[in-house]
């Protein structure tokens, strides 16, 4: 007994003692004092400290190095970042954990910096990544950084293959998993990949989003007064901001700042007089995935990223200028716009202006409401939706016993195959439950989230399918129901919500209209994206256990029209099938 508690006494003197050295060693006193100041946003004297400790190490901490690298990266200093990161990994030695982190960095460096796909810098990052699996093949991250750098450089099989890579690997982070299932589905998303969902009102008051940007090209300068380079980049904004007025153009400036009384301070002494954001929530900040001042992102009219650059520099003006006129040159593109398009009516498909239904579920305490609801019902099934994929084509005939439902769609158009269907159902699926589980891990063994599915698709051409569409088309999506009818008061105001959330102009009011005694609702909404404008009807209706939300596109009112007559011959069972 007493040799038993002497031994822990031991142990616990020796541990104290650890402590009392650490505490003590000016080198971990100084790190600790840099990640203070690092917590806090004050970069430059978080950079002070990292020297210190680095000249306190006589220049032969790696971590350290890692450390000043990445607060250099935050204050845009791209080259002092690269040159630390590689002076990590030379003094790593045996420590292989370290020089993986610091190839990645550099790598992400490199991609951040990199332009068109045939950049050099883009084969300089593949190179760091490769390295860095030479350390560490089972490196997820690693593997996702080099699928994203090969598609980038438009190889798209060998992309395509790490990202798949990536995917078999365990323990990923689930909303890198979901944006890489994305990637893989459609691979452009790694080279012009759309704005994520955003939406602000500026210090002039002014409603800002990605649907009321649509049609201008968008310049957004993510920024902090405590930034340097972010403040000698002002003059080339505000000669930017003049070049272009006038034009479909506008410039956003949203600020990483944490004090408003010195950010409105700074935007009038250097009249900064256009649109003005302070993101105090960060949620901007983190949607665009920005951790590193200035960040610089040009939109096209479609709301895809065609630009995209870190830090400022003797190039910066003529990048940016190069970049914004490109695109006020450009028309929009049908296809990215009618995709967009179909990207704002689908998330409203459920009648919740927050919900997504490409690849991700936005709100999941929705979602995952409707889970819980399902489960108090008892529900037998571990697949709600069995069965309504299995709808068959022959000609321009599509049946779905499932569903009870019997479509004539318009002669000549292709439909697309039901397989096709149900794999981009899949993909949107689990993308979407491993959205929800990561805010809600309690429903890992719920077999009921419940999210719609495309069950049909077609356009004239043949072209794209139920996630990407092309005009005129029309796509049909179903979820599980509970609902008899459809309100026509409850539609008219989700009517209502589409049309403010996602800058539609209604041009055919919610009314009801009946096809052999069966009712449905139909709304129509006109959307002008720079010279193009895109018409759709929006169209719910009950078939047995499910909600069905019908969607038709096209170019103009006498050709949406057309289209939709085909309803006239759609037949649904009211009875359960």
């Amino acid at each position: 007994m007493f040799r038993t508690t002497l031994t822990l006494f031991l142990a616990l003197l020796a541990l104290l003692t650890l402590v009392a050295q650490e505490s003590s060693n000016p080198i971990t006193q100084a790190l600790s004092q840099g990640d203070l100041y690092s917590s806090k946003r004050k970069y430059e004297l978080a950079l002070d400290a990292y020297h210190k400790a680095d000249k306190l190490s006589h220049h032969s901490s790696a971590p350290c190095y890692l450390k000043i690298a990445s607060v250099e990266r935050k204050l845009g200093d791209f080259s002092s970042a690269l040159d630390d990161a590689k002076k990590a990994v030379k003094v790593a030695g045996e420590d292989k954990s370290v020089a993986v982190r610091a190839h990645l960095l550099r790598a992400s460096l490199l991609s951040q910096m990199a332009g068109k796909s045939t950049d050099k810098k883009l084969k300089e990052a593949e190179d760091e990544i490769r390295q860095a699996l030479a350390l560490d093949f089972a490196n997820a991250v690693a593997h996702y950084d080099l699928g994203f750098v090969l598609l980038k450089q438009e190889r798209d099989p060998e992309g395509i293959a790490e990202m798949n890579a990536f995917l078999a690997m365990p323990g990923a982070d689930s909303g890198t998993v979901a944006e890489a299932r994305r990637i893989v589905a459609n691979p452009v998303r790694a080279r012009a990949p759309f704005a994520p969902d955003f939406s602000f009102t500026t210090s002039q008051n002014q409603d800002l989003s990605n649907a009321a940007l649509r049609g201008k090209v968008v310049l957004l300068d993510f920024w902090g007064t405590w930034c340097p380079p972010c403040r000698e980049s002002v003059p080339i904004l505000r000669s930017l901001n003049k070049k272009y007025a006038g034009k479909p153009f506008q410039l956003v400036s949203v600020s990483s700042d944490d004090d408003e009384d010195v950010w409105k301070t700074y935007l009038q002494a250097e009249h900064m007089d256009w649109s003005q954001y302070i993101d105090l929530p960060g949620d901007v900040l983190e949607a665009f995935k920005v951790d590193s001042f200035p960040t610089f992102v040009v939109l096209d009219k479609d709301g895809v990223v065609r630009f995209r650059q870190s830090g400022e520099g003797p190039t910066t003006a003529g990048d940016l200028e190069d970049a914004i006129g490109k695109y006020l040159k450009r028309e929009s593109d049908p296809k990215l716009a009618a995709a967009a398009a179909a990207e704002a009516s689908r998330a409203m498909s459920s009648g919740d202006p927050a919900a997504s239904r490409d690849a991700t579920v936005a709100n999941a305490s929705s979602a995952v409401s409707k889970a819980k609801d399902s489960e108090k019902a008892g529900a037998a099934s571990a697949s709600p939706s069995a069965g309504i994929e299995d709808g068959a084509v022959s000609g321009n005939i599509y049946k779905n016993a499932a569903l009870g439902m019997t479509y004539q769609f318009p002669q000549n158009w292709r439909a697309a195959n039901p397989d096709s269907l149900r794999t981009l159902n899949g993909r949107a699926e689990a993308a979407a439950k491993a959205a929800i589980l990561q805010q809600h891990p309690e429903f890992a063994n719920s077999p009921n989230l419940i999210l719609p599915k495309t069950v049909f698709y077609a356009s004239r051409k043949g072209d794209w399918d139920g996630q990407h569409i092309n005009l005129p088309s029309v796509r049909i999506g179903a979820i599980p129901s509970r609902l008899d009818s459809i309100n026509l008061d409850s539609f008219q105001q989700m009517i209502s919500n589409m049309a403010t959330a996602s800058g539609l102009k209604i041009i055919g009011t919610a009314s009801e209209f009946h096809v052999n005694k069966h009712s449905f609702a139909r709304a129509d909404f006109e959307r002008s994206v720079g010279a193009t404008r895109i018409y759709q009807s929006f169209v719910q209706t009950i078939a047995g256990d499910y909600l069905l939300t019908i969607e038709i596109y096209a170019y103009s009112a006498d050709e949406l029209q057309q289209a939709a007559s085909s309803l006239q011959s759609m037949s649904v069972a009211d009875e359960d099938p």
